[in-house]
């Protein structure tokens, strides 16, 4: 098929599926007497005129600071960690069953446990929902980059680490960068969540208003900035799913070269 007709049918399908989700919520709306959930028109006009409040930006603001406190410092203990087993395999086996359980940890679980004795609970949250991510994708790096330079590396000794950042650091980055385009749409979700599901009156964040929308049943505004949420969230994975897929074709690509190569 002509690559003009398959880009066509595949926005005509995407298309239909938002209609057909379109369709479902409004079928799920009158079904339950538009009470829990509103019309979804009605949804968008509350939408436009939150757009228009300093509140919700504001809100933004905080959610996106915390996560980007989060964010930074999974991405140091990550990357590091991920680099120094990447290079010391007896490293990596003992972080295993660490990064395993972090991955398996339900956090909900976990939020709700903190948010008793940590003030600042989505911090650990959204860190221990990143981490593994970004550890996972710095170690995959580093093996790769080792196993390929393993014996240039060894001339110089294995025991200096300046072999982490000459070499295996700038050859690691697309796995890393990989990494952190998905930890930062999965961030953003976690954020949002902590703050929501764990509400506290000293925390300023979109998860606040949802949850006080809802506190007061106004479902109709606990709607609209549910769907901001997903809109921003659209909007930011769309622009990373642009810079994943540049990514994914220099490593596959780097990754075909070594076949041929071998």
């Amino acid at each position: 098929m002509p690559s003009g007709l398959r880009r066509g049918r595949n926005v005509l399908l995407t298309l239909l599926g938002v209609l057909a989700l379109l369709a479902f919520y409004e079928i799920l709306s009158l079904a339950t007497g538009r009470t829990f959930l509103p019309d979804l028109f009605l949804s968008f006009a509350e939408l436009g005129r939150l757009f228009l409040t300093a509140s919700l930006w504001k809100a933004l603001g905080y959610s996106l600071l915390r996560l980007l406190i989060s964010y930074s410092a999974a991405l140091f203990l990550g990357v590091l960690l991920g680099l120094l087993a990447g290079y010391y395999d007896p490293l990596a086996k003992f972080l295993s069953p660490l990064v395993t359980v972090l991955r398996a940890l339900p956090s909900i679980a976990v939020l709700l446990l903190l948010v008793v004795y940590v003030p600042h609970f989505s911090l650990y949250v959204v860190f221990l929902l990143l981490f593994p991510v970004l550890y996972q994708a710095a170690l995959e790096g580093s093996s790769e980059v080792y196993h390929r330079f393993e014996d240039e590396l060894r001339l110089k000794g294995k025991e200096h680490l300046s072999n982490l950042w000459l070499v295996l650091f700038p050859l690691s980055q697309d796995y890393i960068l990989l990494g952190m385009i998905q930890a930062l749409g999965l961030g953003l979700k976690g954020e949002v969540m902590s703050e929501t599901f764990a509400y506290r009156s000293d925390f300023e964040g979109i998860g606040k208003m949802i949850y006080l929308a809802y506190q007061d049943v106004d479902y109709g505004k606990m709607m609209a900035l549910v769907l901001f949420v997903v809109l921003f969230s659209l909007l930011l994975d769309g622009l990373l799913l642009l810079l994943r897929d540049r990514v994914e074709k220099r490593i596959g690509i780097s990754k075909e070269k070594q076949g041929k190569a071998g």
